[in-house]
């Protein structure tokens, strides 16, 4: 399935709550003193590319992955992380420097833990689909959509795509689930990692959804 194709049908289903963060001015970052932009250093950082928009990230001295969803937006970049720092913090935490840093423009870029560059896409160039689900692998969301959201059947799919075996798109499919699962758990738990609170309304939201701070 396209990314125009996935982010179609998408739409037709009326799932278009696709923003992606915040308005995040890292330029101002370099050279201050701001403590997550100096604590984030990329190549010292795990960093794995999920997405186009989506990246996990994890520290140093952490244990703990982080999920990060970034993009470029006219002169600024929109963003959000799913950790503490991110959610009382003003500014970017380390997670979201971190990628930044190592997608810088003008120097080499630096690889992910999997051997692929790092690249921060622009915001217009992704789908309403890939927005929403930035977490997802492209294979994982091309399921997601096909099977659980839509009304294609996992066989139905997998012939569509010319795969070998049903059981690919089944595994994909599990784990998407899970994964979308795990979000809206999160989401539900107070204080969970993935949703930021609107201190005027108390409403919370999705990793990947709207967040109006």
């Amino acid at each position: 399935m396209s990314r125009s194709r996935s982010g179609g049908r998408f739409e037709e289903l009326g799932r278009v709550d696709t923003e992606v963060g915040e308005s995040i001015n890292f330029d101002r970052l370099a050279g201050s003193d701001d403590t997550s932009w100096n604590k984030a250093v990329p190549y010292e950082s795990d960093i794995e590319t999920v997405s186009r928009l989506g990246f996990k990230v994890r520290s140093p001295d952490g244990e703990e992955w982080h999920h990060v969803v970034l993009a470029r937006e006219g002169d600024y970049h929109v963003g959000l992380c799913d950790c503490k720092g991110w959610e009382y913090n003003d500014g970017p935490c380390v997670h979201l420097c971190a990628v930044r840093k190592a997608a810088w423009t003008g120097v080499t870029p630096e690889r992910d833990i999997n051997g692929r560059t790092v690249r921060i896409c622009d915001l217009d160039a992704a789908d309403a689909a890939e927005r929403r689900y930035p977490y997802l692998t492209e294979k994982q969301r091309e399921a997601y959509l096909a099977c659980e959201l839509g009304n294609t059947g996992v066989r139905e799919f997998q012939r569509e795509q010319g795969y070998s075996s049903p059981g690919t798109v089944s595994n994909r499919l599990r784990v998407a689930r899970e994964k979308v699962h795990e979000h809206e758990q999160q989401l539900r738990t107070d204080g969970g990692r993935d949703g930021h609170r609107d201190p005027v309304t108390d409403d919370r939201r999705l990793l990947g959804e709207g967040v109006n701070r």
